[in-house]
């Protein structure tokens, strides 16, 4: 049995060289603003998209099904990951 894990984990946008923390990612990327979700529920973690609205992040549970919303407000927040319980 193999001591590699079983997942892969995409680090770019979590330290871009840029000192960005809005989840915006720097010219020559391209994609959405997303946040990391970890659900207590199924244990899984997946990464979760702004709307086309701008209004919220979207997303649901990749084993489960269980949906999340986060609002995008005013002032917001710094925060990148965050877990659904």
């Amino acid at each position: 049995m193999s001591d590699a894990p079983d997942y892969h984990l995409d680090i770019r946008s979590m330290d871009d060289s840029t000192g960005r923390t809005d989840g915006e990612q720097p010219a020559g990327l391209t994609g959405r603003p997303w946040v990391g979700i970890r659900f207590d529920c199924c244990g899984a973690y997946t990464r979760v998209y702004r709307n086309l609205e701008g209004t919220a992040y979207q997303g649901r549970c990749p084993r489960c099904g269980r949906a999340v919303t986060l609002r995008v407000g005013e002032g917001g927040t710094s925060a990148r990951f965050f877990v659904a319980e």
